[in-house]
């Protein structure tokens, strides 16, 4: 057993994930970078590992019930118990209407954007409970409170926040602690791979906040990390939102008033 707060990160070979294992092992945490991708998951330990930090890999498919079953107690039996466990494996879904988006995308984005999410917090928290400790942070979005034309994707985070607010009473008497945070938009690899395909318009993004820019995956990890420490020790049951203003901007530079133009910004060609 590792005398060291055993960090478990899905997802965490690439995006969000990725910043957030580098951040939590930055704050000398010994994380379980987990993940589908074996060959970029490895890549990510040995960044944590090169910069003096701890990390293993650990291969896991969070929409399969086996694969997390065993991921959970894998970790407890090689590692210690978990203290930390963050839900960031997840897809995007492309923009799509109630006519084309397929079935088969739909059940996707469910089987690993809530399913996995409630899988591994099935896994993970009555092992923290036990031992009567730990945090959970699982990644929300804007778009569970915003109507946007993202028929699984915003659903399911929608669904993230509600299983988050329940989890957090559950376990609450356990002293395990159950958060979301809530990034806007986030220049992550995907995003980027739908910005250079041209599904995704960087300067509208960018237009859309109070703060003239993206989200950056680290800027997400650090509000993880923040939910995941003493700091936060009477924290449970909120969703942060990490967005650089955007659910405020939205709504006030489309009033019929603005003319969709934010203050001090004469045209959109302005944002840099």
């Amino acid at each position: 057993m590792i005398d060291t707060r055993v960090s478990v990160v899905t997802g965490a070979a690439s995006g969000i994930g990725r910043a957030t294992a580098k951040r939590l092992a930055m704050g000398g945490d010994l994380v379980v970078v987990a993940d589908i991708n074996e060959q970029s998951g490895q890549a990510v330990v040995a960044e944590i590992r090169k910069t003096g930090g701890k990390a293993e890999f650990y291969l896991v498919d969070v929409a399969d019930e086996a694969s997390v079953e065993n991921l959970a107690g894998a970790v407890e039996k090689t590692l210690g118990p978990a203290g930390v466990l963050v839900n960031s494996a997840g897809v995007l879904q492309n923009v799509a209407t109630l006519e084309s988006l397929s079935l088969e995308e739909h059940d996707k984005v469910w089987a690993i954007n809530y399913r996995g999410v409630y899988l591994c917090c099935r896994a993970f928290a009555p092992r923290m409970a036990r031992y009567r400790s730990g945090s959970i942070v699982n990644i929300s979005s804007t778009s569970a409170v915003a109507a946007m034309p993202l028929l699984a994707y915003a659903p399911a985070k929608s669904a993230i926040q509600n299983l988050t607010a329940i989890l957090a009473a559950e376990l609450g008497p356990n002293n395990v602690r159950v958060n979301a945070v809530m990034p806007g938009y986030v220049l992550t690899e995907q995003m980027q791979a739908r910005i250079d395909a041209g599904k995704r318009d960087p300067q509208s993004m960018k237009n859309q906040s109070a703060l003239g820019r993206m989200v950056a995956p680290e800027d997400v990890a650090n509000g993880i990390h923040f939910l995941c420490s003493d700091a936060a020790s009477c924290i449970t049951g909120i969703v942060l939102p990490i967005d650089a203003g955007y659910l405020g901007t939205v709504t006030y530079i489309n009033h019929p008033g603005m003319g969709g133009i934010h203050p001090g910004r004469t045209s959109s060609a302005t944002i840099k």
